[in-house]
């Protein structure tokens, strides 16, 4: 159900990561088959439990539509047992948050969802009556949710203490900011719409939507699997050097795959421009930044892609991502074994505050692999260089990396490389398919088709399958 770091369309690692992942996996399923075979009794049937905020009772027993519960109260108190439901009513609004403390199990996970009206139930009724079943059945938009008050969970709306939990297909808008942050109470730390609590792991959040959420998901547990969901639209700083960020990851084996963000960043604070779409945090008390797979998202007008902001980033894998975005594509401190594969990233978004592609805190600990990608920039912005030397506490260029196989292209700027191209590295237009209204696909007469370096994907980012055998695949995000 969750992700597997190894499984097909995971992307690539050296042989000595695949076995340090294949080794914790063996260790974990180990640990969890043992702990449910001692532990956890078998469930003679799973169990569905409805919440209603216009129509339901905290005083009843949740079981059913006519006796749903009206707020977060029994969430908390309530023991739910793994494939139980808790279905929330279409068309209902929540303020506030919980903590979840019950957790399933692999094959029966607890799923967070939505009910509405059936469509047997409409067509049995005169259409005259529809409107007074709505407020019971549920109609109309997903369950919203919003946590404006700081003082209640740290802003958090669903935070996930346990493990085995999915979360499908919510509207959660217009979080709050915290009330100041700095590296001794780390407030910014403590945020996230959705919240994924430290040992926790195998959680899964889809198909929702977040807007003005200045955290949109914090990931502190592992294994869990970010999917499908849609977060936009956050323009506010959360302190003096932090922007709004959609993703915060601090713990590794988390996999961030087929989401859209849109609009998330903001101006101002000690870099000019901050925020961003994935954020692996090291002020975090427990980051570990190891193997963390980004792939297949599409980023759009976000003050950056990905910041490996710590010194133990090891294992990152980000492919076949589009990033038309203000901003580095890939910023941080101390980094290795850090692939990038068939992205394509567009840097002609103004205004942009840093000039390059690719910067770091600590030019002689990064170590990247970049391979595949098609990058179209604004003229006086280069992808690696120039080559300097690290100015403390400064964002510089990240210089020399292995690169290979990559498309660039910049009108009007011969170099937009900054270093040396490398074998398969060209400038030349990509000829898109219609770069004045953004769409990046390629057209037939594109030079970087079928040009690249296979690298363990089979689809690209609109799912088409990428050529079998040992058919070269295009460089960047799309086929053809």
């Amino acid at each position: 159900m969750m992700c597997a770091f190894g499984a097909p369309d995971k992307g690539v690692a050296s042989p000595a990561i695949i076995f340090v992942r294949m080794a914790y996996n063996v260790f974990l399923a180990a640990t969890l088959l043992c702990g449910a075979t001692l532990l956890t009794p078998t469930r003679a049937s799973a169990e569905n439990y409805y919440v209603n905020s216009r129509a339901g009772k905290d005083a009843s027993d949740g079981r059913t539509k006519q006796t749903a519960w009206k707020s977060f109260a029994n969430l908390e108190t309530h023991h739910f047992a793994p494939g139980d439901s808790i279905l929330f009513a279409k068309g209902t609004r929540y303020v506030g948050g919980f903590a979840f403390r019950s957790s399933g199990n692999a094959e029966h996970p607890i799923v967070f969802t939505s009910y509405s009206m059936s469509a047997d139930l409409v067509r049995s009724v005169d259409r005259t009556k529809i409107a007074e079943l709505i407020p019971a059945e549920g109609a109309g938009r997903s369950p919203a949710f919003t946590n404006p008050d700081w003082a209640q969970l740290n802003g958090n709306i669903f935070r996930i203490e346990a493990s085995y939990v999915v979360i499908d297909g919510f509207y959660f808008h217009d979080n709050t900011n915290p009330p100041g942050s700095d590296r001794t109470n780390k407030n910014v730390q403590k945020m996230g719409a959705v919240y994924l609590a430290l040992g926790t792991h195998d959680n899964e959040v889809r198909n929702c939507e977040f807007e003005n959420t200045p955290v949109g998901i914090k990931i502190k547990g592992t294994h869990n699997l970010i999917t499908r969901n849609y977060l936009h639209d956050a323009y506010e700083p959360m302190a003096q050097s932090w922007g709004p960020i959609a993703i915060m990851v601090v713990t590794p084996y988390n996999e961030i795959s087929h989401n859209t963000i849109m609009n998330y960043g903001s101006y101002g604070g000690p870099y000019g421009s901050d925020g961003g779409v994935i954020e692996l945090d090291g002020v975090d008390d427990a980051f570990d930044g190891r193997n963390v797979n980004i792939h297949h998202n599409t980023s759009i007008n976000n003050h950056g892609f990905v910041e490996l902001a710590g010194r133990k980033v090891d294992s990152i894998t980000i492919a076949y991502n589009l990033s038309d975005d203000r901003n580095q594509f890939l910023g941080g401190g101390s980094m290795k074994n850090v692939l990038v594969l068939n992205n394509t990233i567009v840097r002609t978004r103004e205004p942009n505050i840093d000039r390059y592609v690719f910067w770091t805190f600590a030019v002689d600990t990064t170590f990247i692999t970049v391979r595949n990608n098609i990058f179209v920039l604004a003229p006086d912005l280069k992808v690696f260089g120039p080559v300097q030397k690290q100015v403390p506490r400064q964002r510089t260029p990240i210089g020399n990396q292995v690169h290979d196989h990559n498309l660039f292209f910049s009108p009007g700027n011969p170099d937009p490389v900054g270093v040396a191209l490398h074998t398969g590295d060209f400038v030349a237009d990509p000829l898109f398919v219609d770069f004045a209204n953004r769409n990046f696909r390629l057209t037939d007469r594109s030079p970087a088709r079928a040009r690249g370096v296979r690298s363990g994907y089979t689809a690209d980012l609109d799912g088409r399958a990428l050529p079998p055998g040992r058919g070269a695949p295009s460089y960047g995000a799309y086929e053809f």
